[in-house]
């Protein structure tokens, strides 16, 4: 966040409320506007695309998975409200945040968290998949002690941030053109400890289990290529589902449904680690980078002097930034939870259950008058036959089968 003098002060009853520059009209522009707009739009639409994918992974029993999902979906929500609420800079007509704020800091603490702590349980499950070297699916018994792993890499991190919230909260909180509600960290060791370091630290941890196998992978395709210079660990991944493909090649030959799901099931389960991986370790890097620059020192921590004794003003004020003082980065960092919804969507929502969920809700609301297609239940593993059979016409079988 950009800093400048705090030189407009309005009392509020007993709660202080500062401005870091004054406002003039218009209090908004086209490209405000469209900042509004599209953050909104696109949240309402991530939300809904990861509706599917969220039905079918809690039915599966994914608990981490779920969990990211559901974490995405909040933040979005979180996104289209602040913006909804503060949508121009029209600072003395704004609406101090009493309470939303207050709780939005804890929201925005565990969200980061559990960001973080999800990825690595998805990935630490697929690099154990991996390298179980098995095609047959997880027992009962083993996909509850599976959750249980999951949940103890899941939650224990984003708790302990929760709890740590009030203590290190240096000013009640900061109120943003579009961005809402914003948690102001007191800049000492425990910030740095338990909120800055940590989600690299997860990341990297992350990227390690994506390159379980130490062997090299010959490069075929530029494809490939791109893939080795993005991230050496995905390329040797590439290699153990190679060889899970070799030691269950001879099973699936005989059936030709389960090999054409295991082949897209591999190719979906690649290009997600390549995805979430390539993009992932870089931001976080990134933005734990900003935030120590934005330290400007690590501070001692008193509990007393940072909510007793705040300065230059008491710990209940209010500040309000207008967008020109809000950098890019910490305006448009809400876009990432947005664009998270992408790859859930293309490797989750596209499946055949998903699909077959579509056709259902099409057919809800009357669309199978129109599209008599729709009443055919989609299945890819459905074989082409000659002629009509159990399966109905060629022509439609063909068509299921692309």
């Amino acid at each position: 966040m950009e800093t400048s003098p705090l030189h407009l002060l309005q009392a509020r009853g007993p709660v202080t409320v500062v401005a870091s520059a004054p406002t003039f009209p218009p209090y908004t522009s086209p490209g405000l506007t469209a900042n509004l707009v599209c953050r909104v739009l696109l949240a309402v639409v991530a939300n809904l695309v990861c509706l599917v994918p969220l039905r079918l992974l809690y039915r599966n029993g994914e608990l981490a998975a779920v969990v990211f999902i559901l974490n995405t979906q909040i933040k979005n929500l979180e996104t289209i409200i602040n913006a909804l609420i503060w949508r121009n800079d029209d600072i003395m007509s704004w609406w101090a945040g009493y309470g939303w704020c207050d709780f939005d800091a804890y929201i925005h603490n565990i969200s980061i968290g559990l960001f973080v702590t999800c990825l690595l349980a998805i990935m630490r499950n697929l690099a154990q998949q991996v390298g179980l070297m098995r095609a047959n699916a997880l027992t009962t018994r083993e996909r509850r002690r599976r959750n249980l792993i999951q949940a103890l890499i899941i939650f224990p991190f984003p708790i302990l941030q929760l709890a740590l919230t009030w203590p290190l909260t240096a000013q009640r909180y900061l109120v943003g053109t579009l961005m809402g509600c914003n948690w102001i960290p007191h800049p000492s060791w425990p910030f740095l400890i338990f909120f800055v370091l940590p989600p690299p630290i997860f990341a990297l941890i992350t990227t390690g289990y994506a390159g379980k196998c130490r062997a090299e992978c010959l490069v075929k395709t530029w494809a490939d290529i791109y893939t080795l210079f993005s991230s050496p660990f995905l390329v040797l991944i590439y290699k153990r589902f190679r060889q899970v493909h070799k030691t269950t090649e001879t099973a699936l030959c005989g059936n030709r449904i389960a090999q054409q799901r295991s082949q897209r099931t591999r190719r979906k389960l690649y290009l997600m680690v390549i995805s979430i991986l390539v993009p992932f370790l870089p931001i976080v890097i990134a933005l734990s980078v900003l935030n120590i620059m934005d330290m400007h020192g690590i501070k001692p921590y008193s509990y007393d002097q940072v909510h007793n004794h705040a300065s230059p003003f008491p710990w209940n004020t209010i500040i309000f930034f207008p967008s020109s003082e809000i950098s890019w980065t910490y305006m448009n960092n809400c876009y990432i939870p947005i664009a998270t919804a992408i790859p859930i969507f293309v490797f989750f929502g596209l499946t055949k259950d998903a699909i077959n969920d579509y056709r259902q809700v099409l057919l809800f609301f009357g669309f199978g008058a129109i599209f008599p297609g729709l009443h055919n239940e989609y299945d890819p593993d459905r074989t082409v036959t000659t002629s009509g059979g159990s399966f109905g016409s060629g022509r439609l079988q063909q068509t299921l089968t692309r």
